[in-house]
């Protein structure tokens, strides 16, 4: 129950269809017609491009800087969410978000982190009851040893299924040095601010580099016209702030 009414309530479809379904059962003209416009204004809202890349930049402004120079780390803590197992060609197959992986990879070979921590994923989960998502730790193990990554530097948490069970199940596994060594985690520019609180409230107080952000492309600028996609990418940013608030709620 939980979930679907998270679901409803980071869809923009749930804003926008609710005063259209209200307007169409009242036989007041004047509230169907401000109950009209109010469906126009937040379709044009929720497929504005540019609206959409302002509200995740100022989202995740705080968090958009280089790294300390010089600055090395113990764990890079990469979350997951970036790809599943293809258990038919025997290979992960990742998705739009494979960054946190591969810039998680390349600041390992710069020697900025020390070990490698994948905090769950859809390629490394391991249901424990054996009935729900099945990935391959130890095919994704074998994947990134042949990328050149030791199997001593590398940490598979492979029990999680959100970001809060991935702190928790983190801290477990990595013990007391978590909350002494340096600690940097790997994730996309929108998941971070909630990432942070949850590591917070664990009393771990990481550095952050962000992935998957607004690229200003040159010589292309943000079309203003209405677009669907957009309307598809709001629930990313919805559910952040929703699950931002709940984590505030329940954990500090």
């Amino acid at each position: 129950m939980f979930s679907f009414l998270a679901f409803l309530v980071t869809t923009p479809l749930t804003f926008i269809l609710l005063p259209l379904i209200i307007a169409w059962f009242l036989k007041n003209r004047t509230t169907k017609r401000i109950l009209y416009g109010i469906v126009i204004v937040l379709t044009l809202v929720f497929t504005n491009t540019p609206l959409l890349k302002m509200a995740e930049e100022q989202w995740y402004k705080e968090y958009d800087h280089p790294l300390p120079e010089g600055k090395t780390y113990t764990y890079g803590i990469v979350l997951g969410g970036y790809s599943f197992w293809d258990w038919e060609r025997n290979r992960p197959e990742f998705s739009g978000i494979a960054d946190r992986l591969t810039e998680g990879i390349r600041l390992y070979k710069c020697g900025r982190i020390e070990k490698l921590v994948l905090a769950s994923d859809g390629s490394i989960i391991h249901s424990k009851d054996g009935k729900g998502l099945q990935g391959n730790p130890q095919g994704m193990m074998k994947y990134l040893n042949e990328l050149g990554i030791p199997k001593e530097d590398i940490i598979l948490e492979t029990f999680a299924n959100n970001t809060r069970e991935n702190v928790t199940f983190t801290k477990e596994l990595l013990g007391k040095e978590i909350n002494t060594a340096p600690v940097l985690i790997i994730t996309s520019a929108v998941h971070m601010k909630r990432s942070v609180s949850a590591f917070q409230a664990e009393g771990i107080y990481p550095d952050c580099y962000i992935t998957d952000t607004w690229v200003n492309v040159k010589g292309q600028s943000v079309s203003f016209l209405p677009s669907v996609g957009t309307l598809l990418q709001w629930p990313e940013l919805l559910h952040e702030w929703v699950g931002y608030v709940v984590y505030k709620f329940l954990y500090s």
